[in-house]
């Protein structure tokens, strides 16, 4: 995860997108932090916290939020976490102390058994909850988890849980971009605030009222395509909330229910939705025989196809060029085109050439095949060496920014599937790219 993050971090700065430089100092002190909270030594914990988030805030707000956080739920390490938690607190710096305020006071509940001390401290937390998402100081998160800590220890009354759940719901709901595609730091905030209300809206249905609506909207925050893209800004949500990283959202929970009252529309159209955004060999097996269970007149593969391309962006109006030839997109494709976006410079990038190579010679010896394979180099250095020193015989063209932008990359190795159609989709990281291009196009 914090390879991909140092990689996406490198990206945003080839492409210029921001001009800060992060002091250099920044990063040993973020590296020491896990390994003095584990061995507990607390003043020197504190002393790196607090100069690192001098150098570069952002740094040490994301280790508490995700790394310390987790440690709470590890019980050879909640004791030295609980105690520098405390610490950092009681040096007042005003303006960290709203940050980690929600953090601290999820610490004291944790560490409470009287139900009269937790309740002064839940209403403490509901104070901290203003009136739109909380994304820094991650406010929303704690609640939810505060309501974990109150079911495992069987404290509160329902009508304060409830209470503090439906303004958890109401904070998360006022995010602007909660159906929309956004890019950046939106991108990651979207998809906080999504996978966070789709847990709220499941733990409503679960807990106090299983109305198919609650349920509904569970499945429907769940993580889509677009918050994919960005896992980790949600995927600690997922393991401390959870204690899942897996199968992340409640979009099978929904489907089950649909299943069982035997509304098959709905089932088809969440199944779709399900295998489009992982389309493993399970996902499209089950949605190949439901579809077909249904005896509908259009042929799966015309359904899966259309879905695709009303669920992908229009490909830019481009021509590009390689020493193969000519890749025109000023026209529909009439096939299938896989574009691998990399640069040498970028190391997850090169580890991965090997099995574009692989897969390139092998598309290439199918005569059958429905697929066109090419590359585009970004801020490489010594390309033709590069390639010539590896054997690498794919199509590549060095492309600009201009380009690079066209295509919305913001992250290397970018992986793009163009439909015939002319429509494109990206396939997220840290996945089995070659499945997903098999299972898209159907192979």
């Amino acid at each position: 995860m914090y390879k991909q993050l140092l990689i996406l971090m490198l990206s945003v700065l080839l492409s210029t997108i921001v001009n800060a430089q992060i002091p250099e100092k920044a990063f040993p002190l973020t590296n020491s932090l896990n390994d003095l909270w584990y061995k507990g030594e607390t003043e020197k914990a504190i002393e790196n916290s607090l100069e690192l988030y001098k150098l570069y805030p952002p740094f040490l707000i994301e280790n508490i939020h995700n790394t310390l956080a987790q440690q709470f739920q590890n019980k050879d390490a909640v004791h030295n976490s609980s105690v520098f938690i405390e610490q950092l607190y009681l040096r007042n710096n005003l303006t960290l102390n709203e940050i980690i305020r929600p953090i601290y006071l999820w610490n004291k509940v944790i560490n409470t058994s009287d139900s009269e001390k937790l309740m002064g401290i839940v209403n403490e937390l509901e104070k901290c909850l203003t009136d739109s998402s909380n994304y820094q100081s991650h406010t929303e998160r704690y609640c939810l988890l505060v309501l974990n800590e109150m079911d495992s220890k069987m404290m509160g009354d329902k009508n304060t849980k409830k209470k503090l759940l439906l303004k958890v719901i109401s904070n998360l709901e006022t995010y602007p971009y909660l159906v929309q595609s956004v890019s950046g730091r939106k991108a990651l905030e979207r998809a906080w605030n999504r996978y966070l209300l789709a847990y709220s809206y499941f733990y409503l249905y679960s807990k106090f009222d299983n109305k198919e609506e609650y349920l509904m909207k569970a499945s429907n925050y769940s993580p889509d395509k677009n918050d994919v893209e960005v896992k980790h800004a949600y995927s600690y949500e997922a393991s401390l909330l959870a204690g899942n990283t897996g199968q992340i959202g409640f979009k099978m929970d929904y489907l089950n229910y649909l299943k069982a009252e035997k509304n098959t529309q709905k089932a088809l159209i969440l199944l779709t939705e399900i295998a489009f955004g992982e389309p493993s060999d399970n996902n499209l097996e089950a949605i190949q025989n439901y579809y077909h269970n249904l005896s509908l007149e259009k042929p799966f593969n015309d359904y899966w196809h259309q879905y695709i391309n009303l669920n992908s962006t229009k490909a830019p109006n481009v021509k590009v060029v390689f020493p193969e030839g000519v890749l025109d997109l000023t026209e529909k494709p009439g096939r299938w085109i896989y574009i691998d976006v990399w640069g040498t410079w970028c190391s997850p990038c090169v580890k991965e050439l090997p099995g574009l190579q692989s897969l390139f010679i092998k598309n290439s010896q199918d005569s059958k095949s429905k697929l066109s394979i090419y590359s585009f180099s970004f801020f490489s250095q010594n390309l033709v060496s590069f390639m010539n020193d590896n054997k690498y015989t794919f199509p590549v063209s060095e492309i600009d920014k201009p380009l690079n932008d066209a295509f919305e990359v913001t992250g290397y190795p970018t992986k793009i599937l163009i439909t015939p159609e002319g429509y494109y989709l990206k396939i997220p990281f840290n996945v089995d790219w070659k499945l997903y291009i098999k299972n898209y196009c159907l192979m």
